[in-house]
């Protein structure tokens, strides 16, 4: 076996003669390995033979290092140290460290951190860390252990699940309807700016595709305000200055409150939907696995209310 350009020796034996080296004492060591005496000696066999030293001199009821012997014990202890030192510490790290949720500007802010406070109330010691952004997440980092994306085919990840469909309609303020009256039609709509969100996303659908599923292809809006975050964009909207498109599960809450109104046209179902994609196996995640069951079962709730409707 090799390290690079240097030969190493067979790895198994090192912790056999770690305690040998310790103990003096092969049966001990065998103890202490659940290993059996026997066992312990090959291993010491064969790494002498490897080495082409005697590391022990071998007594009839006493067992001494060699000088050789010494040496390398001093060199495999430091060695063995290092590496228990340093695999108890990645094991702290992920044992203490936040469960990391990946997630776009918009669903982190609108739809996953009012779910997140409410799940604190079940586990209010569990650090949570919210990595948003509108990029392409590191996620072969190793530092995420949940993602929740919009994709329009199935992610690759066995354990993805769906957490929702999602549905596309234009979205105002109330404010904006009582000042200048209803709009009902395609016609009524283009009269006002449109709320443009500056993305070149494929999967995003915007004016264009959906006034095409309106009947109007080619359309050519008046007016345009382009802003380049989704939240900002319903903010916007919420302040009467013109009318978006809403994505359903991120504009449900803002209609609940009051805050804009879903107008009674023009209704586009997407193409795709919003996936929770865990990128480390739940078995050996077990602090992500209550909340990735909670954050499952609270879209298959959104699922459920919207078939209601």
């Amino acid at each position: 076996m090799r390290y690079g350009p240097r030969p190493l020796p067979p790895l198994k034996s090192l912790p056999a003669f770690e305690a040998s080296a310790r103990l003096l004492s092969f049966t001990r060591a065998g103890d202490e390995l659940s290993l059996t005496q026997g066992a312990i000696s090959r291993q010491i066999s064969n790494l002498e033979e490897r080495l082409g030293t005697r590391l022990f001199d071998r007594k009839e009821r006493a067992l001494r290092l060699t000088a050789a012997g010494q040496y390398y014990a001093e060199a495999i202890t430091d060695a063995l140290n290092s590496i228990a030192l340093a695999t108890e510490g990645l094991r702290e790290s992920a044992e203490e460290g936040p469960v990391t949720i990946g997630a776009t500007s918009a669903l982190a802010s609108i739809w996953l951190m009012p779910r997140l406070n409410r799940y604190r109330a079940h586990d209010p010691d569990l650090p949570i860390r919210v990595l948003a952004s509108d990029f392409d997440l590191p996620e072969s980092s190793g530092d995420i252990d949940l993602v929740i994306s919009y994709s329009r085919t199935p992610p690759p990840e066995p354990e993805a699940c769906k957490l929702f469909d999602e549905a596309i309609f234009p979205v105002c303020s109330p404010e904006l309807i009582e000042s200048h009256g209803p709009i009902e039609t395609l016609d009524d709509l283009l009269r006002h700016t449109l709320l443009v969100h500056d993305d070149d996303h494929p999967d995003w659908t915007g004016w264009t595709p959906w006034a095409e599923a309106m009947g109007r292809p080619g359309f050519k809006p008046r007016r345009t305000v382009r802003l380049n975050a989704y939240s900002m964009l319903l903010q916007a909207a919420a302040a009467g200055q013109g009318i978006a498109l809403g994505w359903q599960h991120l504009v449900d809450d803002l209609i609940a409150a009051g805050s804009l109104v879903r107008l009674g046209f023009g209704e586009f179902p997407s193409r795709g939907a919003f996936y929770l994609r865990p990128l480390k196996p739940t078995a050996s995640n077990a602090r992500a696995a209550p909340l990735l069951e909670w954050l499952i079962d609270s879209g298959a709730q959104l699922t459920d209310d919207s078939e209601e409707e």
